[in-house]
């Protein structure tokens, strides 16, 4: 039997699509007869060897009620915040050759283009600074699959920050969601994203840039029974920037997997990605960064660090930062660590009279709290330590000497 076969998430495709505008139904028939022809990743899938989704694709899921993301804020003043289905429905015109930034897609993503019937898409028009996030949560109530989906646009000059969270409390759920952001000329994004989904989650986020832009996220993972995050930022104009920060945090049995492709592909453009994680209990962790250097992309800069404490004998940790560069005059630098917490550092909390488990959580939490105090947004990054401390042992005691 094939995997195409035996994929129980592909018998949803339809055999046809007969609703909504012809560019729409084209591209989830695009989307449907790639899934048809190559299935859903599987254990022979390079990129998700370690991530095993057997479970998956080969499992029952009834249909969660809605896609569509709510807004957790009002929506400031010159910014539109609209329905994709109300847009599809009434002015389709304006989302024909948004929805697939990042070229064809492949796998889960290309399930979410088929199968997704609503979703948000914030626009920023040219020169409007946005001082007030946008926060977008998407909520599992109960177990079943939901398709969201996000589209972001800004025009040139124009700033945004977007908060996502993604809850829910149902471990047999499975959220797909795809996340695209279209960064205009001198545009600014700060992109942060929080997981406390317990159940299963994969999700990609394609980010296009053109000249002058910068787009930065913070991803902080809380768990989960099995996440597989994607982020691909194509920096198309001269000077574009992209920084990609995470910290994630994996106990029990927990498996969280992130996958990140920048892609230079013009000159003067400049990428750090910087991930932290921490691996205890019989938890997985995954980090697999890949920097593109396309030949006229001269004079870039690129830089990826992935960092992880191992905690426990039973824990697993997989990482591989790498490049693939084809121009010459570049600085490009890469590094992965995999280790256990300083014993210089747990001697001089010990020295001065702080419990050894004590000790262990506040260097825990000082390792992910560096990456969280890059969020920009004050409230945000309140919210997000909070959720650490939470989740961290002595978390009270901790709050109360920091």
């Amino acid at each position: 039997m094939t995997d195409t076969a035996r994929q129980t998430l592909l018998r949803s495709l339809p055999a046809s699509f007969e609703t909504g505008p012809e560019w729409l139904r084209s591209l989830r028939a695009r989307a449907a007869d790639a899934l048809r022809e190559q299935g859903l990743p599987s254990k022979k899938t390079e990129a998700w060897r370690f991530t095993p989704v057997r479970s998956v694709v080969d499992a029952e899921f009834a249909r969660a009620p809605g896609d569509a993301p709510a807004l957790g804020s009002d929506v400031p003043e010159g910014v539109r915040a609209r329905s994709l289905r109300a847009v599809l429905g009434s002015e389709p015109e304006l989302l024909e050759g948004r929805l697939e930034l990042a070229g064809p897609p492949e796998h889960f993503a290309a399930l979410n283009t088929a199968l997704f019937s609503d979703g948000l898409w914030i626009d920023v028009p040219a020169g409007t600074v946005v001082e007030t996030p946008i926060e977008v949560t998407h909520a599992v109530a109960r177990a079943g699959v939901s398709y969201p989906r996000v589209l972001v646009t800004t025009g040139e000059s124009a700033e945004l920050t977007i908060i996502e969270t993604y809850t829910g409390a149902a471990s047999d759920g499975l959220t797909n969601s795809v996340v695209e952001l279209d960064l205009g000329p001198n545009a600014k994004v700060s992109h942060v994203r929080v997981h406390e989904n317990a159940g299963m989650q994969v999700g990609r986020v394609d980010v296009r840039q053109a000249a002058d832009s910068r787009y930065q996220s913070t991803v902080v993972t809380l768990g989960g029974a099995l996440h597989r995050f994607d982020v691909r930022a194509l920096l198309q104009g001269k000077g574009a920037e992209c920084q990609l920060d995470g910290a994630y945090l994996v106990e029990g049995e927990d498996h969280v997997d992130h996958h990140t492709l920048v892609e230079h592909q013009a000159p003067y453009c400049r990428s750090d990605q910087t991930y932290r994680g921490i691996a205890s209990g019989k938890g997985t962790t995954v980090f697999d960064g890949i920097v593109v250097v396309h030949r006229d992309a001269q004079k870039t800069e690129a830089h990826q660090e992935n960092r992880n404490l191992l905690l426990s004998e039973n824990a697993t940790v997989h990482t591989k930062p790498h490049l693939e560069i084809d121009a010459d005059d570049v600085v490009c630098s890469h590094g992965a660590t995999v280790g256990s917490l300083d014993d210089d550092q747990l001697f001089y909390l010990r020295a001065r009279g702080i419990p050894e488990d004590l000790a262990h959580a506040m260097l825990t939490f000082a390792f992910l709290e560096s990456i969280v105090d890059r969020v920009r947004h004050e409230p945000t990054r309140a919210r997000m330590r909070e959720a650490l401390l939470a989740r961290i042992p002595h978390g009270d005691e901790i709050r109360e000497v920091t």
